[in-house]
């Protein structure tokens, strides 16, 4: 069980450590040849830094990392010391993936329409936000401060950081031409999405709630068939006012057609309701399973 245990942590680490490389190589390739050659305006810390510089004229790059320590110190104290190291990490990956594509003299892809560089560009950078915040770690800035309030208060990364870069970015408008600051609103917008579609994967379950007149027969065939856990619940039917037990399970997407084909062996007039949910954990799901694979 301990050879076990050590493979996993040290195939999470693996993955972790993928995550972290290729999403900032994605984040790099972003900057370089989309964000900076349409002047886009950047969020997070590099935001902050460039208006208090346009302002008070304060150095930018002691701007970024004054912010940057703080929210890491933040991070580790409320997050773990493994927030820290991934997040350091990331610090050092970020520029200097960005010093390597100066190096190898790239140059950015010629797409002659303006919106499409920027959609481009910024479903780029979700996707590459998105695996370093999957891997553990954190581009800097806003995303560090999503982690950090998303571990104390539960509150929705992409929100966090979407509320975040978007009041560097309106405060933008005092410094730009308004095109620049609304194409920069929108490529934030399409980031957003595509990185909270990033976070989701695998994570994302259906959950079925089944009322039927044959609940053992269904409840059996779930829990043999489509290996999936299954909470029985006392209801009340609205119309006769029977009462009845309905069945709760929560099966991966790819099990759903196959899931309701087993329920409809046992009852053709079961009545179901499907419910995507976003996360799943805990004992009879994740938890539970885990243990038993480890044994």
């Amino acid at each position: 069980m301990l050879r076990q245990l050590s493979s996993s942590k040290w195939m999470r680490l693996v993955r972790n450590g993928l995550y972290l490389i290729v999403g900032n190589i994605l984040v790099a390739m972003t900057v370089k040849f989309f964000y900076i050659p349409n002047n886009l305006m950047i969020g997070g810390a590099t935001g902050v830094a460039l208006i208090l510089y346009r302002l008070f004229s304060v150095d930018t790059a002691l701007t970024i990392f004054i912010i940057n320590l703080v929210l890491m110190i933040l991070g580790a104290i409320f997050v773990g010391k493994q927030f820290l190291i991934y997040t350091a990490l990331s610090s050092m990956l970020y520029p200097l993936c960005l010093k390597l594509l100066d190096l190898l003299s790239l140059s950015a892809p010629e797409i002659e329409d303006t919106m499409v560089r920027i959609a481009c560009g910024a479903i780029l950078a979700g996707v590459g936000i998105g695996f370093v915040i999957r891997g553990g770690g954190s581009t800097g800035g806003s995303d560090e401060l999503a982690v950090i309030l998303n571990k104390l208060f539960s509150t929705p990364v992409t929100t966090v950081i979407s509320v975040f870069d978007i009041g560097v970015l309106l405060i933008s408008f005092l410094f730009s031409d308004v095109q620049g600051v609304i194409y920069s609103i929108i490529a934030l917008m399409i980031e957003m999405l595509v990185m909270n579609r990033v976070l989701m994967i695998g994570q994302s379950q259906t959950q079925l709630f089944i009322v039927t007149g044959k609940p053992d027969e269904v409840r059996e065939i779930l829990l043999k068939k489509a290996n999936a856990g299954v909470t029985r619940i006392k209801i009340q039917t609205g119309y006769l006012g029977d009462e009845t037990d309905a069945l709760l399970c929560v099966i991966p997407k790819r099990k759903l057609r196959k899931t309701e084909e087993y329920i409809h062996q046992i009852d053709e007039r079961a009545f179901i309701t499907i419910t995507e949910i976003n996360e799943v954990k805990g004992n009879g799901f994740s938890y539970a399973r885990m243990e038993m694979a480890e044994e």
